[in-house]
């Protein structure tokens, strides 16, 4: 997955793998080099952050996380149906201040482009590939090799 972020004079782009299965997710975050920078591994809807370069995680809530990143509080049971089927809790939404939009079909049927809108901030994801595999997720604990941080300090590395 692509995303871009725009919110005034703040501007994100990258790249972003995501893998899950009915237990956990795990999202890596790619640098502009292509090398992995941050991964993300959740498990329910609690969210371990970590910072390979700087060796440091943070524990939390995702849609903490997600709220801090994009300014979109949203739990990852609705961010799956969001991208995977296009279904989204427009009341729920709506009550945030978020306007969301999708465009295209990908293979698995889910929307090939989401775009989630609060205010002058606009958030915008684009599927490149879906694709099926057998296997599981293995959430790593990181605590005896990495320092706990706040998300701001994990953030701001």
């Amino acid at each position: 997955m692509k995303f871009s972020f725009i919110d005034g004079d703040t501007r994100q782009n990258g790249r972003v793998l995501w893998r899950f299965d009915e237990k956990g997710s795990k999202f890596i975050f790619f640098n502009a080099l292509n090398q992995a920078g941050l991964e993300l591994a959740v498990a329910g809807e609690d969210a371990v952050l970590v910072n390979f370069s700087e060796k440091s995680y943070w524990k939390g809530d995702f849609s903490l996380l997600l709220e801090r990143l994009w300014g979109i509080s949203m739990p990852l049971a609705e961010w799956k149906e969001l991208l995977l089927a296009g279904k989204v809790s427009r009341s729920r939404l709506g009550e945030n201040g978020i306007e969301t939009s999708m465009e295209g079909v990908s293979e698995h049927g889910g929307p090939r482009s989401v775009s989630l809108r609060r205010g002058s901030a606009q958030l915008v994801l684009r599927v490149l590939k879906s694709e099926l595999r057998p296997g599981r997720i293995i959430l790593v604990d990181y605590a005896p090799r990495y320092r706990a941080g706040d998300l701001e300090d994990v953030l701001a590395r």
